[in-house]
C-alpha cells in the first residue's frame, strides 16, 4: 500500500526486518529416521499412558460419588419404565363401568335357571317313585355340594329383597326413617354426634342448675361473694326440698304472705305517726 507526502526513511533498529523462511529439512537420504521414530514412539505412549491413568482416577472417583454412574442400561430402563408406568396404570384404572353389574345379573340369572331345573327334575322323578320305590337311591357329594349352593344362594337372595322391601320409599307412609338415615350420613358429621352426646349433656345439666340458682336467687354485689354463694347453696337445698317434698308448699308460701301483710301494716303505721307529728309542728 502505497503512502502519500513526506516520507522520512525509519533507523535500521526500527525497520522490520523480513520474516526468514525456516530451514529446509535435509534429504531422506541424510537423516536418522530410526532414532527420530523410536523417540516419537516413546513419547507418544508416554502422553498416552498419562491420559489413560488420568481417565482411570477420574472413572474412580465417579464411581466413589455414585456408583450407578456409568450404569447406562439401568437409567435407560428406568426412564422407559417410568414413561410406560403411566399408560399401564390408566389401563389398569379404567376398567369396564357396567360389566360389574351385568356379570352378577347373569350369574343370578344362572342360579335361576339352575334352580328352575332342579325343580323341574324334582317333580318328574316324583311321577316316577312309585316304579322305583323298592330301588336303592344314591347322590353324590358333587350334588350334595350343589345342593348347599343353591340352598345359600336362595337365602341371600331372600335376605336380599326383605332388605329392598324394607327400603323402599314408595311403601313408607311418614319420612322417620327418612331423618333417622339422615342421621347418619357421615356429611352431616354422623362420626363426630356420639362423642359429643355426653358433653352436651353434661353442659344441659350445668345450664339447668344455673337458670334453676338464677330464679331463685337475688343480685348482691361484688363485695359479697361468699353471702352469693351460701345463698346459691341455700336455693339449692330450697329447690330439692321442694322437689322431694310438694305438699309442704303452701305452708312454705303462708309465712310469705303474713309477712307482706305485718309489712302493710307497719308502713300504715309509720305513716300515721308521720301525720301525728306533722300535726304537732303545726300547732
Amino acid at each position: 500500500m502505497k503512502k502519500y507526502g513526506l516520507q522520512l526513511r525509519a533507523p535500521p533498529s526500527q525497520q522490520k526486518k523480513p520474516a526468514t523462511r525456516p530451514p529446509l529439512p535435509p534429504p531422506r537420504g541424510f537423516q536418522e529416521d530410526e532414532d527420530d521414530d523410536v523417540e516419537r514412539e516413546i513419547s507418544r505412549q508416554a502422553s498416552k499412558n498419562k491420559a489413560l491413568k488420568d481417565v482411570e482416577e477420574q472413572h474412580k472417583k465417579a464411581l466413589e460419588e455414585d456408583p450407578s454412574v456409568f450404569d447406562y442400561d439401568g437409567v435407560y430402563d428406568e426412564m422407559k419404565e417410568k414413561a410406560v408406568r403411566p399408560r399401564v396404570q390408566d389401563r389398569e384404572e379404567r376398567k369396564p363401568k357396567y360389566i360389574h353389574n351385568l356379570m352378577k345379573k347373569a350369574e343370578q340369572r344362572k342360579w335361576e335357571q339352575e334352580i328352575v331345573y332342579e325343580r323341574k327334575l324334582v317333580k318328574e322323578r316324583s311321577k316316577e317313585d312309585h316304579l322305583y320305590a323298592d330301588k336303592d337311591k344314591f347322590v353324590t357329594s358333587a350334588y350334595k355340594k350343589k345342593l348347599a349352593e343353591q340352598a345359600k344362594w336362595m337365602e341371600e337372595e331372600r335376605l336380599r329383597q326383605l332388605r329392598e322391601e324394607k327400603d323402599d320409599v314408595t311403601k313408607k307412609s311418614d319420612l322417620t326413617d327418612f331423618y333417622f338415615n339422615l342421621g347418619k350420613n357421615v356429611a352431616f358429621g354422623a362420626n363426630e354426634a356420639k362423642p359429643r352426646k355426653p358433653e352436651l349433656r353434661i353442659h344441659d345439666d350445668v345450664n339447668e342448675k344455673e337458670k334453676d340458682v338464677s330464679d331463685g336467687v337475688q343480685p348482691l354485689p361484688d363485695s359479697t361473694a361468699p353471702e352469693s354463694s351460701a345463698a346459691i347453696d341455700r336455693t339449692r337445698d330450697e329447690t330439692s326440698s321442694r322437689e322431694i317434698l310438694p305438699e309442704k308448699q303452701p305452708s312454705v308460701e303462708q309465712p310469705k304472705s303474713d309477712h307482706h301483710k305485718r309489712g302493710g301494716d307497719a308502713v300504715a303505721a309509720a305513716r300515721e305517726r308521720f301525720l301525728a307529728r306533722k300535726r304537732a309542728k303545726e300547732q
